[in-house]
């Protein structure tokens, strides 16, 4: 009698798809991945693998939600837990840069901004439910932290995106380096809550009028 093939529980299976599947789409890009390789690489069948993704685009899908889908904002939690604006910004910065430490997520980075024009449906949807979701956390928080006495009538209360700014310059940056370059991470961190203290500032709202 042949020894039972071990059948693995289904969130483990798809995590091994996923990850033969970033190597794949790393190595060949969109174009020229193949559900065949992928499945190879996670050492299942073809049809193994078609049981768990219908489509190389299920795939690619899946893996910008493992690895590009960061946590919301809990807004309360931040916030309230603040006991000055330099500390706020300091929480806010923490939540923005948690991700960073994953490689996979800057590979996934780079993958998208490379095939953003071949599945340009995934990109907007990324982008609604991830870029734009984030803006609007950033939104609420400011409006929490200024009744909280936190923040006046400021900048970053008016344009909350320019607080995303310097994260978005530094993941783009990170997927553009090359594998021997280094990104000095801790002190764009530094850089990056120094300016959302200058954002804060009541007398910041004086530019408001310039960039509406």
């Amino acid at each position: 009698m042949g020894a039972q093939r071990h059948r693995l529980p289904p969130a483990v299976r798809v995590g091994q798809i996923l990850d033969a599947a970033l190597q794949v789409f790393s190595h060949a890009g969109y174009a020229g991945a193949r559900m065949d390789d992928i499945a190879l690489r996670a050492g299942l069948s073809k049809g193994g693998l078609y049981a768990h993704f219908p489509s190389k685009e299920a795939v690619f899908e899946a893996l910008l939600a493992r690895h590009l889908n960061p946590a919301p904002l809990d807004v309360d939690a931040v916030v309230d837990g603040a006991a000055s604006p330099r500390d706020l910004a300091e929480r806010l910065v923490d939540h923005l840069y948690a991700s960073l430490a994953d490689p996979a997520m800057i590979c996934m980075m780079r993958l998208l901004l490379a095939e953003s024009g071949r599945v340009p449906h995934l990109a907007a949807r990324w982008r609604r439910d991830t870029a734009e979701a984030h803006q609007a956390d950033m939104g609420r928080a400011l409006e929490r932290a200024r009744t909280r006495g936190l923040c006046g009538d400021c900048l970053a209360l008016e344009h909350p995106w320019l607080l995303l700014a310097p994260i978005i310059h530094t993941i783009v940056m990170a997927a553009l380096l090359g594998p021997r370059e280094q990104m000095n991470l801790p002190a764009r961190q530094r850089a990056h809550v120094a300016l959302i203290g200058r954002l804060l500032e009541p007398n910041a709202s004086a530019c408001i009028d310039q960039v509406s």
